[in-house]
Parts: structure tokens; C-alpha cells; sequence
């Protein structure tokens, strides 16, 4: 909480109605468990309707890079989605991180369930360099909202 008080300006908390909904099915069953529950929230909050505007695109970080098949997405060519080795290896790329193996690697020992699948070489160069510039625009102007 100390993190998203001091970044205030660069995290967005969204009540969803996927997440409303399971937390009701939690009290009638507090065992309730729902699959791609946060990737299902984040398309929710991407295709609010005065979201995206135009041309613009949103990143959706997943660990399961299959989930837009999972989830109902309204507009998918709205949406890059990008697997957990996709982002170390942005990072990597960007010189955020030094290795995204390491980074991958101690994920797994700490129990997480990432995927190794990249897909971000798939999408058009073009859009790829625009991901980068975002990350890049982020690294010149933390503060800034986007």
C-alpha cells in the first residue's frame, strides 16, 4: 500500500464486476476459486468505452499468453498481449534488468507458474517499437500518467 500512495499518479485501482462477482461467490463459498480472474478484470477496465481512444492499444501482461482466447475481448486488435518472458525480455532488451532468465529463473523457484512462450516477436515491427518507446517514455518520465 506504501507503493501505490507513493505512485499515486501511475497506478490506477479499477473496481470490476469480474472481481465484484467472485468476491460475492467467496462469501457462499470461500474455497471459490476463478481461472484468469485478473486477466478478465484487466480486459474489463481496457474496454471501458472512453478507454482507448482511436489507434491507441493496450498492453496486457499475462502469465498464460492463450488467455485472450479464455477471456471475451469485445476488440482484440485493441490489445498487445505480451507473456511474462515477453516483458523480461523487453526489459532486458531496454537495460532495466540484467538477465531475464535470472529474473525467469528465481520466479520459478519462488513457485510461480510463468510461461516461457514469447510472443511478442509475432506482432508487427512497428508496433513492437511503439511498446519499447512506451517503455522507454516511462524510464525518461516516471511520474508521468499514461
Amino acid at each position: 500500500m506504501d507503493w501505490v500512495k507513493a505512485h499515486h499518479a501511475q497506478v490506477e485501482i479499477a473496481v470490476t464486476n469480474a472481481y465484484v462477482n467472485f468476491d460475492t461467490a467467496r462469501i457462499v463459498n470461500p474455497q471459490a476459486y476463478e481461472p484468469n480472474l485478473g486477466e478478465r478484470a484487466a480486459v474489463e477496465v481496457i474496454e471501458e468505452p472512453a478507454r482507448l481512444q482511436d489507434d491507441d492499444k493496450a498492453i496486457l501482461l499475462c502469465e498464460e499468453t492463450a488467455v485472450t482466447r479464455r477471456v471475451i475481448v469485445r476488440e482484440r486488435d485493441k490489445i498487445i498481449e505480451l507473456s511474462t518472458m515477453d516483458f523480461l525480455k523487453l526489459l532486458e532488451s531496454e537495460q532495466r534488468i540484467q538477465s531475464a532468465d535470472a529474473v525467469f529463473d528465481r520466479a520459478l523457484a519462488a513457485g510461480r507458474n510463468a510461461s516461457r512462450i514469447e510472443k511478442f516477436g509475432q506482432h508487427d515491427p512497428a508496433l513492437r517499437e511503439a511498446v519499447r518507446e512506451t517503455l522507454r517514455a516511462v524510464q525518461r518520465n516516471p511520474n508521468a500518467k499514461r
